[in-house]
């Protein structure tokens, strides 16, 4: 992209910050290596898909390339999203076809699911990958550094007891789960992150929203042996998508066994054991769940990069501001992914970084 390009050719310019002066002495020279920050041509902070993929590309350009990640490597996706999500869906699709399995004149005696066994896989899955992404970035000669990242310039980082500057800077820190401000909300629900944790099939679950993160949820579970209400506050899920085709999903749904409950929830009460959705309006109670999850949205993560430190500007939402070239309100600094809020997808976040798309 035009952006990368930039980047790779700032990085064949001297680096005349780290060299004496003439006539200086070598020993003042490496004096001041020794206490000036650590100078990178390119700064990613934010190791997912777009951040990574970004740093390797500026980096066979020619640019010293680092990217900076305070959990694991490879993002929403290959920990708590699209990657570990598929291994549930095939897990739900090998269990739906054995229960078929009779219309077919086959018979399978003695079939049972064990979700500590497939969590053990999946969880080694998702390991195997960050290793890769992490030899990735190493056999692309991209520095890595393991913290968070807190702005305390335009263009300068301290993680930890580390001081990083970059001619360029990218935000790619990505987003989260986002939980309704109600009581009991955060004490007794979990959201998508907390399915991935879960060790046993929960006999009841209630799964709050109406969104396609909710609709798959909801559907694994169902399907892997817990009985599952959907709460949603509009008259359908998905709204934003083909009602025709949603109007078929709701009617498989309901085939499936999943009760759909309207309403919207004001409160959650109970305790570890069993808990109750407490909807709003009147429209009373919904009891005995071994969990509550909430898949209402997402929110950027931003709370701990002090933003205003380095002049970047945001949305009421917390969602950075950029313009159709990925630049934000600082000069040098960009953000993309689930940080700007526009289609919080992995492969959105993949082709900004190629360039090939404008926001909206």
């Amino acid at each position: 992209s035009t952006m990368l390009l930039a980047i790779a050719a700032s990085a064949l310019a001297p680096r005349l910050a780290l060299r004496a002066a003439p006539g200086a002495s070598p020993h003042a020279a490496s004096c001041v290596r020794m206490t000036a920050p650590e100078e990178f041509d390119y700064l990613v902070i934010g190791g997912g898909s777009g951040g990574i993929a970004s740093a390797r590309r500026a980096a066979a350009h020619g640019a010293r390339a680092c990217v900076i990640e305070r959990s694991r490597l490879g993002g929403t996706c290959v920990n708590v999203g699209c990657v570990p999500k598929k291994v549930m869906f095939n897990a739900a699709t090998v269990l739906e076809m054995i229960h078929q399995s009779e219309g077919y004149g086959i018979s399978v005696g003695g079939a049972s699911f064990d979700m500590k066994a497939i969590k053990a896989k999946r969880d080694a899955y998702v390991t195997r990958l960050n290793g890769i992404y992490a030899n990735n970035l190493a056999n692309s000669d991209v520095t890595f550094v393991e913290g968070d990242a807190r702005f305390t310039g335009p263009k300068t980082v301290a993680v930890g007891d580390r001081t990083l500057t970059g001619k360029s800077v990218l935000i790619a820190v990505g987003g989260r789960p986002s939980v309704p401000d109600i009581p009991g909300a955060a004490e007794l629900g979990i959201t998508s992150d907390g399915f991935f944790e879960l060790d046993s099939v929960p006999d009841r679950v209630a799964v709050i929203g109406s969104g396609y993160i909710a609709v798959e949820l909801a559907g694994i579970l169902q399907v892997l042996g817990s009985k599952v209400d959907l709460f949603i506050r509009g008259a359908t899920p998905l709204r934003s998508m083909e009602s025709d085709v949603v109007e078929r999903l709701v009617g498989e749904m309901e085939a499936a066994g999943i009760s759909i409950v309207r309403g919207e929830a004001e409160a959650i009460s109970g305790d570890a054991a069993s808990k109750t959705v407490v909807l709003k309006d009147g429209k009373g109670e919904h009891g005995g769940y071994g969990q509550v999850l909430f898949a209402t949205g997402r929110e950027p993560v931003t709370g701990s990069l002090d933003l205003p430190a380095a002049g970047v500007e945001t949305a009421p939402s917390g969602h950075i501001v950029v313009d159709a070239a990925s630049r934000t309100s600082s000069e040098g600094v960009y953000a993309l992914g689930d940080v700007i809020g526009r289609i919080d997808l992995t492969p959105t976040a993949l082709e900004a970084e190629r360039g090939r798309l404008t926001p909206n």
